[in-house]
């Protein structure tokens, strides 16, 4: 629990100009014991109202995983989820299976073990890194969707602008065709002389 609410804490401090946004976090608790309270290999918590078991918040989830009770052979294995548990209960023999799945997804626990495993100074300089990072991705994403709104803006007063112009000039023009006035189409319309006569 200590761990997920930092996730959750981590995940960026508001302010007037920061852009907050949590994402599910889900703590996935690997256990090499069996927890006496159920027969089940995957057990799901969320948070839910204790009279009608209604989920509540489905930004957060502690999923355990009672290895003792994984007892599926290579042979067994039919969802990803069995492919998984079945090569972190055999990692130590991993170079040995037949199928280590995916190399991108093994490369990715790898890193996350060394982040995992940093001493004080290296978690602290790469959390700086990582606020550095995440700042810098918010001030482009706020500036991509002000510039996308000015533009749009811009252009709808443009688009307003040209159909008013537009607007005018044909219905100056039918006036002219009619008969009508020069200077009574040029009262109705706010045209000159001039451009009145090139239409």
């Amino acid at each position: 629990m200590y761990y997920l609410c930092r996730t959750i804490a981590s995940q960026g401090e508001k302010g007037e100009s920061w852009k907050f946004k949590l994402v599910p976090v889900y703590g996935i608790f690997l256990l090499n014991f069996k927890s006496g309270d159920t027969d089940k290999v995957r057990t799901d918590l969320v948070i839910a109202d204790r009279d009608t078991g209604e989920q509540k918040g489905r930004n957060f989830r502690e999923i355990f995983i009672e290895f003792p009770l994984f007892n599926k052979t290579e042979a067994e294995c039919e969802t990803p989820l069995d492919y998984w548990l079945y090569n972190l209960k055999h990692m130590e023999q991993l170079e040995h299976l037949s199928f280590k799945g995916q190399k991108a997804l093994f490369a990715r626990l790898e890193e996350l073990a060394r982040i995992a495993n940093m001493n004080k100074k290296e978690r602290a300089e790469y959390e700086a890194a990582l606020k550095i990072y995440r700042d810098n991705e918010n001030v482009m994403d706020y500036a991509v969707t002000t510039a996308r709104r000015e533009g749009i803006e811009i252009g709808e007063k443009r688009g307003l602008e040209k159909g008013r112009v537009e607007g005018i000039l044909i219905t100056a023009r039918q006036m002219k065709q009619k008969g009508i006035a020069l200077d009574l189409i040029q009262e109705c319309t706010g045209l000159s002389n001039e451009e009145i006569e090139n239409l």
